[in-house]
């Protein structure tokens, strides 16, 4: 009687995880939200900004296929270690795709392109440029880390780079 309870117990723990994975698989919609340190790389961008910190949020659309179209909205404050260049305030509205691998969609790659808009404390100037990214992370349960290769067209002057680093929570629905 005991092997029996035992055996049954077993086969519905597995029934339910079996069923956790499928629902799981089966998700339209997600969202999600970061806090991000950014590491300046283009060498001019690098020499007047030390780092930036900000965060972003966003959701996601399942188009199939472990594929998901997204949307993200952020807000990052580029430090200036020198009182002679301001800070710049950088909030870009963006559009991408994320691709899940792996059966328990834990990895994944993502990029972006849309508008940011720059505002540039030295000159007290606003303006707004194209901006994109382009990366990948890793999601363990509702938490999710990873990495973007980031930036936007600066006036005349190239483009402004940085590495991202993110973490935070995604929730899917």
């Amino acid at each position: 009687m005991k092997y029996a309870i035992r055996c049954l117990t077993v086969v519905a723990m597995l029934l339910i995880a079996g069923s956790y994975n499928s629902v799981q698989a089966q998700k339209v919609f997600f969202v999600f939200a970061h806090g991000q340190y950014a590491s300046p790389l283009q060498a001019k961008f690098k020499h007047d900004y030390n780092y930036g910190v900000g965060a972003e949020a966003g959701a996601g659309i399942n188009l199939g296929s472990k594929t998901f179209l997204t949307g993200t909205v952020g807000y990052t404050v580029f430090n200036a270690p020198s009182k002679e260049i301001g800070n710049i305030i950088y909030v870009p509205v963006k559009l991408g795709f994320r691709k899940y691998f792996l059966p328990t969609n834990m990895l994944f790659i993502q990029a972006n392109a849309g508008v940011a808009q720059i505002k540039d404390k030295t000159y007290n100037s606003t303006s707004s440029r194209f901006s994109g990214d382009v990366g990948a992370g890793v999601k363990l349960g509702p938490f999710e880390m990873g990495m973007a290769l980031d930036g936007f067209a600066r006036e005349g002057a190239g483009y402004a780079s940085w590495l991202a680093f993110k973490a935070g929570w995604h929730f899917g629905l």
